[in-house]
């Protein structure tokens, strides 16, 4: 039972933290926040040199790739990869309008979800769980 408390506090802790995290920069933010279609964003959509906003999102490509990538640029480990992964998902929640690439809404709000607050926390989640086990099986073998 004890097992099970632990497991399920590495599950809920980093979504209860990003929550704590949200929420108290909220408070801190000074510009008028994004709104789109009724919906409003914490951040603004202001092009910002210093930090990521609503803008990055907009136009990736011309201003949050060139101004905000500092480590993952051509010659990084796997950059082809993370790129191709990156796009992958960008690309696969978005439809031709006019012949160019957009991003659905309907569906990339659903797609951050998924990916980002489901599959990729589960994945860390059952990793990390693995390992503890691992590394418990371990030390009784070694003792």
């Amino acid at each position: 039972m004890v097992q099970n408390f632990k497991y399920l506090c590495i599950l809920l802790a980093p979504f209860i933290l990003m929550v704590i995290i949200n929420e108290t920069s909220r408070l801190f933010i000074k510009d008028k926040p994004f709104k789109y279609q009724r919906i409003i964003a914490m951040n603004s959509g202001n092009y910002d040199s210093e930090i990521c906003t609503w803008a990055c999102h907009n136009s990736t490509t011309n201003h949050c790739i060139p101004k905000h990538t500092r480590i993952i640029k051509e010659g990084f480990p796997f950059y082809d990869q993370i790129n191709d992964f990156y796009w992958g998902i960008i690309n696969f929640n978005s439809k031709k309008v006019k012949g160019k690439k957009v991003s659905n809404p309907r569906y990339y709000a659903a797609m951050n979800i998924v990916f980002l607050v489901v599959l990729w926390p589960l994945a860390m989640f059952f990793l990390l769980v693995n390992y503890l086990k691992l590394r418990a099986k371990f030390k009784t073998l070694s003792s």
